[in-house]
């Protein structure tokens, strides 16, 4: 009998790619460590920056940008749960590999999603990083979060800024897909009525689109029970490959990770557009300064909901900034050279002039 995990498999050939000091702070969530890379510069700073992936990737990935900022800040980057060395199956992989194995299946990794019904817990990492973070910093501390951990730091922040000075938004996911294509002519009305539905319940208590709501939200666990899931998690689609990265070098990197978990439980998929649901309920009342860099055809998190951010808070700071970017490209700091080299100029930049703004 075919194994379902075979029809979508994980297999680990190499070490997971540390840019820094790899550590683990105990305990996390169920007792599985929180693990973190750490990074100084050469002379000592008092500044900081937390680095924060989206869906299903890890924090390994971001090397460039780490080197980049840690040339005059502290860089922490944090693997959230279920992604990178914080997911358990994904840390036996990476330990088994350096200690002699030449290849390791992780076919069950995206079975840590199941404790995902919301962002609570990717939320708690996110606030047990920044803690971290403060602690090792007396200056400045700036977050740069993409797509949904840009939705993570930015509905934690929302509660409360944590002393951070400013945040990076990159693709944030304040909104749901847009499938391209035929699929997507199917497929996007219905998205886009069921989301309609879980905003008016959330707003109004409709009782007709909570009942919907409810029916969806029922459909998706049954989708993500076992026997079930093995059908109904799907793995990557080639078009979101397409739309991550304009740069073919980088689109065959991503083709080879082992690292990024391909696929996804449609529980942790449902979860996740509640919580788009609940943020922007409550999204005009952020008043953190931001930079925020989305692309204005990206389909992975539709610029619809960036435009609706920007619109409900540009003006609660007078440091805010809105940087549309041409193209459909999701990762921006990932797209083809020299792209990522001038956007990480111009972030670099605002943070300085939030700096400056702050001692003025």
């Amino acid at each position: 009998m075919t194994n379902f995990f075979d029809r979508c498999p994980q297999v680990i050939d190499r070490p997971y790619p540390r840019w820094g000091e790899s550590r683990f702070l105990q305990p996390g969530y169920r007792g599985d460590p929180l693990h973190l890379l750490w990074r100084e510069p050469d002379s000592p700073a008092r500044d900081g920056i937390l680095l924060v992936h989206g869906m299903n990737e890890y924090i390994g990935r971001y090397r460039h940008v780490a080197e980049y900022f840690g040339r005059r800040f502290n860089v922490l980057g944090v693997d959230l749960h279920a992604h990178g060395l914080t997911n358990p199956v994904l840390r036996r992989a990476d330990k088994e590999i350096t200690t002699g194995a030449k290849t390791w299946r992780a076919d069950d990794a995206f079975l840590q999603q199941l404790q995902l019904k919301t962002l609570e817990i990717l939320r708690r990492d996110f606030r047990t990083a920044l803690e971290d973070l403060r602690r090792r910093c007396d200056g400045h501390v700036f977050v740069l979060a993409h797509s949904l951990g840009g939705l993570v730091a930015a509905s934690t922040l929302l509660q409360g800024n944590g002393g951070v000075s400013g945040i990076l938004l990159l693709g944030p996911a304040f909104s749901v897909s847009r499938f391209p294509g035929l699929r997507g002519r199917l497929a996007n009305p219905v998205m886009e009525t069921s989301f309609r539905w879980l905003e008016r319940c959330l707003a109004a208590h409709d009782g007709l689109a909570c009942l919907a709501t409810s029916v969806l939200d029922g459909i998706m666990e049954v989708c993500s029970r076992p026997l079930l899931r093995g059908w109904f998690s799907p793995c990557r689609p080639q078009w979101i490959l397409d739309y991550l990265t304009d740069w073919e070098e980088e689109r065959a990197r991503l083709r080879g990770d082992c690292y990024i978990i391909p696929r996804v439980l449609m529980s942790y998929v449902c979860g996740v557009e509640r919580e788009i649901a609940h943020f922007r309920r409550r999204m005009q009342a952020f008043r953190l300064p931001y930079f925020l860099v989305y692309s204005e055809e990206d389909p992975i998190t539709a610029a619809w909901g960036n435009r609706d951010f920007a619109a409900s808070t540009l003006g609660n700071h007078p440091l805010n900034e809105v940087m549309p970017v041409p193209g459909s490209c999701h990762e921006h700091l990932f797209m083809k050279p020299p792209a990522p080299q001038k956007i990480l100029r111009i972030l670099d930049g605002w943070m300085e002039k939030v700096m400056k703004t702050a001692k003025a």
